[in-house]
């Protein structure tokens, strides 16, 4: 019954829907003409389609609709401006307020993931193994989790763009797009840290990768600064594509990269104009929005941008509405210097910061101060002068403290040129400032850094959308040696402080003339407290220095809290740049002076200036040269553990080597080789790794080179790179193989130890793999620099004894797959038996063979943990030897003593016993008769007159009978003559019973 009763109450329910439908579908009026809108269907084999009519949905039913017609090839579309209006199949102006790409999409405002795209995150096999083999107490880069979460990293939305934070997972920006004509992507990025892993690539409708010549030169995006977007464009065929962009870190702290805009085209016609958003503007037939001037607003939809009250309000540019202009404070407006005069005095001038936003006419509001007359000017800085009211810096040849007037060098000197700003009275020669907006155009008005006597600060601006570049261009440094010197040729020092409200950005940025890109030396955020930094500088080449501002950037909600980013502020109190070829001197230097000419020479490589005589002098044995400061003994720095000095240039191993009374010969392993780490594998079948090119006993330099690059044919060449230990970035494909991001991370070897200990490192147990044999370890230092990195690139050179093993072998550690578990310090193993300590004479256990035929073979062989070098020490000696082995004569030799030893002792007793004998029948003999009472016994001993004669004329033997009465003690005389001495002789017999 329970069954049939559900059974009947969902057939009713059935019935009943069915009915309402029908009593909706009849209910509904009939349609009309004006109720039908037309659609395209998709197209045919043919390339075409139809245009039908369909109805609202909900509205009406039936009807007669129009009849299909034949539209537009699918291929059509219309131009920029226009969209296609269906019911009459042409092209039609957007109106004012809205734009269209005709056949293009564009996405410039990500505050969501817009649809048909798509992000995929994945954790790589190399981060997973190398996880795997770390213990949880450690922690890889700056990633404090060692599970290797992919949440809260990876693409994501961020303040209307599409912004990838570093992360070890394999994070993928996926779009699908159907192109109907061939066409192009063209996508604007910051791409500032080539530590990150970028790509692009394009695959079809089979998932395949499309790598014709022109999509190769965009696989891998140029890089670069924090501060300037850089735009591709990339050429597409027509058909469904499928774009992404894949983005990772394995270690370290690494900048995001930033999409702000993606622009397609090729895709088909658009039925409907874009309106423009908040503060744009656009007038009709527009392919584009117009941003709003500064001081002007506009909601979205516009045809035109609306001005702002002049006196009250104001507005940034793109605003979607105007500010009250607060009051002025101290922070609105700043001092100007002017010329010194002849007295060194000055004036100094108040100036509004421009363009002015703050009110002077409000309550509580200051006021521009008076200028300041006959103020005292600060010296100049050193190396520079007073001349027309500025400092210049001196000329050829001559030196200044910056307090007086440049002077000559005296005769065997030479002026030690530098750049030394302690003083900022204005800018100084070669240096410049700049300011741009994020979007790459140049800053209104005086936002820019401002000398302030004792500093050079940024100006205080509201705009929070620009930066602020302070630029110092070097001609070169000084070097006394090739440019593969292992010491800095200059140093670069400068003191800085940050004041901010939010997360500011302060950048210190190297240009090297023959790299043509910048390098971020070293960032800081938010309010930094005043401090020195100090970067040496390894390359003589003209270089240029930048030190970049950024505002915080302020989000909506902190907008309404009124957050004034003007509070923002970077200050340079000192820069100094040490060893250059120009500039200015602020003192004079010793020489080796030409007897001729009497201008200084250079001393040679590997010499030193002597301070009292200006000569040169090589510098001692297991010593090489500063070449930033060539004066003085001290300018010769000691080489590291078990290196030599070749000619005081630089230390070298001669890879014959020491330790602990062992010997060690390198030399036979000298040559480059290759260490490739483990392959890493996307979701899509794409893989990279890295490769280790490592030179070893003074063979030529390790390369490694970057062919990226030069696909892109407006990019500046970049110079192969030559070291000890190279790393690159290898990108197998089915046509080419390209390197990618090569980095140095041994320039200068450090030192050689028997122990993975060093004075300026010590590696931790868990990273150095156990072996059972001796190892030695070779470190290097890079002359290459990295935020996450504070004291630099290292590496570790690791050869191994395996005196078993035929052939050499180059590989990275276990514990750590990709050659590094933190970034920072990297590995390379060498295993090989020329790593093993050479066999010495304590290292041979000697083996003696039998005696056969009075000849004995002695072998040597060596120990298990050394190997022979040279002359064979395992050759067998033949030496003379007896037939009976040493052991059997030692028994033999036992024995007879032993036998001896016994004889002598019998024959002792049997002496004693005889004399007792003698003694007892003496006694005997003296009796009177046989019945006669017997005397009672004085002595048994003889007394020492007697004399033991008594064998030699009467002998009493003693025959032993059976009887063991008392009575058969009475002997019986046995009397017998002898004819030798005229005695006679008696043997006595014991009676028997």
């Amino acid at each position: 019954m329970v069954y049939w009763s559900c059974v009947i109450k969902r057939g009713f329910i059935f019935i009943s829907l069915v009915y309402f439908c029908n009593w909706f579908a009849f209910s509904l009026r009939e349609c009309q003409q004006s109720d039908f809108h037309y659609e395209y269907t998709e197209c045919d084999k043919f390339g075409g389609r139809w245009r039908v009519a369909v109805p609202d949905v909900g509205t009406c039913t039936g009807g007669k609709p129009p009849a299909p017609v034949r539209g537009r090839d699918c291929s059509f579309s219309c131009p920029p401006g226009t969209f296609l209006h269906l019911q009459s199949q042409n092209c039609q102006s957007c109106p004012a307020g809205t734009y269209s790409l005709g056949g293009g999409i564009r996405y410039d405002d990500f505050l969501n993931l817009p649809k048909g795209f798509r992000i995929v995150n994945e954790i790589s096999s190399a981060v997973s193994i190398q996880t795997s083999l770390i213990d949880s107490n450690d922690k890889v880069g700056n990633f404090d989790d060692p599970s290797f979460s992919c949440n809260g990293t990876g693409w994501q939305i961020r303040g209307g763009t599409l912004t990838y934070i570093p992360s070890p997972c394999l994070s993928t920006l996926l779009y699908n797009v159907k192109l109907v004509r061939p066409g192009f992507v063209r996508y604007k990025y910051i791409y500032p840290d080539s530590g990150v892993f970028l790509s692009f690539h394009v695959q079809n409708e089979q998932c395949l990768s499309v790598n014709d010549n022109t999509l190769s030169k965009h696989t891998f995006p140029p890089t670069t600064t924090d501060t300037n977007w850089n735009e591709e464009e990339v050429s597409l065929s027509s058909g469904p594509i499928l774009l992404s962009w894949k983005a990772m870190v394995l270690h370290g702290q690494h900048r995001p990269i930033v999409i702000k805009s993606i622009e397609i085209r090729g895709v088909a016609y658009t039925q409907e104009c874009t309106l423009c958003p908040n503060g744009t503007f656009s007038v009709a037939n527009s392919g584009v929005c117009q941003p709003c001037q500064p001081g002007t607003y506009s909601n979205a939809g516009a045809s035109s941008c609306s001005q702002c009250d002049k006196l009250s309000e104001y507005s940034g540019p793109k605003a979607a509405k105007c500010q009250l202009r607060p009051p002025c404070t101290v922070r609105d407006y700043y001092a100007v210097h002017s010329a010194c005069d002849h007295a060194k005095k000055a004036t100094i001038n108040y100036r509004w910061s421009e363009p002015k936003i703050c009110r002077s006419d409000l309550a509580g509001a200051v006021q521009l101060p008076e200028s300041q007359l006959n103020v005292k000017c600060p010296p100049c800085n050193p190396g520079t002068f007073l001349r027309g009211g500025r400092c210049r810096i001196c000329p050829k040849n001559y030196f200044s403290s910056g307090n007086e007037e440049c002077q000559l060098c005296p005769a065997n000197t030479q002026p030690d040129y530098e750049y030394s700003f302690i003083w900022w009275n204005e800018l100084p020669e070669n240096v410049t400032s700049t300011c741009q907006t994020l979007e790459g155009n140049t800053c209104d008005g005086s936002e820019n850094w401002l000398p302030l006597g004792d500093r050079i600060s940024t100006s205080h601006s509201r705009r929070d959308d620009v930066y602020l570049s302070l630029i110092l261009e070097v001609a070169g440094f000084r070097s006394t040696a090739n440019n593969d010197a292992q010491t800095p040729v200059g140093v670069v020092t400068f003191v800085f402080q940050t004041q901010c409200i939010g997360d500011c950005a302060f950048f210190f940025v190297e240009i090297p003339q023959s790299v043509g890109r910048p390098t971020i030396i070293g960032d800081w955020n938010g309010t930094v407290s005043k401090r020195s930094f100090s970067y040496q500088v390894h390359r003589p080449e003209r270089t240029v220095f930048q030190w970049i501002f950024v505002r915080s950037q302020l989000s909506t909600e902190e907008r309404m809290q009124n957050r004034d980013v003007s509070f923002d502020e970077a200050s340079l109190y000192v820069i100094n740049v040490t060893n250059t070829i120009n500039g200015g001197a602020s003192r004079c230097l010793l020489c080796p002076v030409h007897q001729n000419t009497k201008e200084c020479l250079p001393c040679p490589p590997g010499h030193f200036i002597v301070n009292e005589s200006g000569s040169c002098a090589p510098c001692p044995a297991g010593t090489f040269l500063n070449t930033s400061n060539n004066v003085g003994p001290e300018a010769c720095i000691s080489c590291g553990p078990n290196l030599q000095s070749r000619q005081g240039v630089e230390c070298v191993a001669n890879c014959k080597l020491q330790f602990d009374d062992k010997q060690y010969d390198l030399s036979p392993l000298n040559g480059v080789y290759e260490a490739k780490s483990l392959e890493i594998f996307s979701r899509d079948g794409s893989r990279y790794f890295h490769l280790f090119n490592v030179s070893i006993c003074g063979a030529v330099k390790a390369t490694c080179k970057d062919t990226v690059d030069q696909l892109n044919p407006n990019s500046a060449p970049i110079p192969i790179l030559h070291s000890d230990v190279c790393k690159v970035t290898v990108l197998p494909r089915e046509a080419d193989t390209l390197f990618a991001n090569p980095l140095s991370i041994g320039d200068r070897l450090v030192g050689i130890s028997s122990s993975p200990r060093f004075d300026q490192l010590t590696i931790a147990e868990n990273v150095i793999e156990q072996w059972h044999f001796p190892q030695t370890f070779f470190l290097y230092k890079s002359f290459s620099v990295s935020r996450s990195c504070a004291n630099g690139y290292y590496a570790i050179l690791t050869f191994r004894c395996d005196p078993a093993s035929n052939s050499s072998k180059i590989s990275l550690p276990s514990t750590c797959p990709d050659g590094t578990c933190d970034g920072c310090l990297y590995q390379v193993v060498i295993t090989s038996r020329f790593a093993c300590p050479i066999c010495s004479a304590e290292d041979y256990k000697e083996i003696v063979g039998e005696c056969v035929h009075n000849l004995q073979t002695i072998h040597r062989i060596p120990a298990k943990h050394c190997i022979l070098i040279g002359q064979d020490h395992t050759e067998s000696t033949v030496v003379s030897c007896q037939s009976i082995s040493v052991q059997v004569q030692l028994i033999i030799a036992v024995a007879t003593a032993v036998i001896v030893f016994l004889c002598i002792t019998v024959l002792l007793i049997r002496k004693k016993n005889q004399k007792l004998q003698y003694k007892y029948m003496k006694l005997v003999q003296s009796a009177s008769g046989k019945d006669a009472e017997l005397p009672g016994a004085e002595s048994c001993a003889l007394t020492e007159d007697e004399d033991d004669t008594a064998s030699a004329s009467d002998r009493i033997l003693f025959v032993h009978g059976k009887g063991k009465s008392r009575t058969s003690g009475w002997l019986t005389l046995d009397r017998k003559s002898t004819t030798e001495n005229g005695y006679e002789s008696t043997a006595l017999t014991a009676a028997s019973d």
